[in-house]
């Protein structure tokens, strides 16, 4: 999946999101006040960075909702200058979406109690009758880890309508944003439907 080179040319260009409730596969909230981490996963090393970013800004987005949450990379380099660094091989698995039991007992010792896996399934832009939409597919997986059985996962892919401007951004934002709320546990927002405005007829 090589969309990297195609999010940096089209991150200036503005648009709409069309849909405002893009969740549609609800996930299990967790508990307030308890540690998360939020893994970004790309088995591509040219997009890595850039979803990690993506990771970062929903750890972002739920530490604003109250929630202990950090980004994989941030948490590695905290363990690494504790002098308590994850293994090499373990670190790896970690980065690859997996979570077998030798990571999960090493995440519990480190006051992790919620594992993340965030990941990109579908960016794209195509042309159409009404124009151009963008579409950005995000997906997530949960785990309690202090209960292997409570698992979940949430997907959501938000459409962005032809406007000058930035398509992928509105699109991830909407994304990481309803993703965000289904994880604390928030309603979605009303979906308000579009009015036209009434057209006025000057006289002179």
């Amino acid at each position: 999946m090589r969309w990297l080179s195609v999010l940096g040319a089209l991150v200036l260009a503005g648009c709409a999101v069309t849909d405002p409730r893009p969740v549609y596969h609800a996930a299990t909230s967790t508990e307030s006040g308890q540690r998360m981490l939020v893994v970004g996963v790309e088995r591509d090393l040219l997009n890595s960075s850039t979803v990690s970013g993506l990771a970062r800004e929903l750890a972002f987005a739920l530490a604003q909702r109250g929630r202990s949450a950090v980004e994989g990379t941030a948490f590695l380099e905290s363990t690494d200058a504790a002098g308590r660094p994850m293994p090499p091989p373990m670190r790896a698995r970690l980065t690859q979406g997996v979570a077998d039991r030798d990571m999960v007992e090493w995440l519990k010792a480190e006051n992790v109690r919620t594992l993340i896996f965030l990941e990109v399934q579908i960016f794209e832009q195509v042309w159409s009758t009404g124009g151009k939409r963008t579409r950005v597919g995000l997906a997530a997986r949960g785990r309690d880890l202090w209960n292997g059985e409570e698992a979940w996962r949430a997907f959501t892919t938000p459409e962005v309508e032809d406007e000058p401007g930035r398509g992928f951004q509105l699109a991830t934002e909407s994304a990481l944003g309803a993703l965000a709320r289904l994880i604390n546990g928030e309603p979605e927002p009303l979906s308000v439907p579009r009015m036209a405005l009434p057209f006025f007829k000057l006289r002179w």
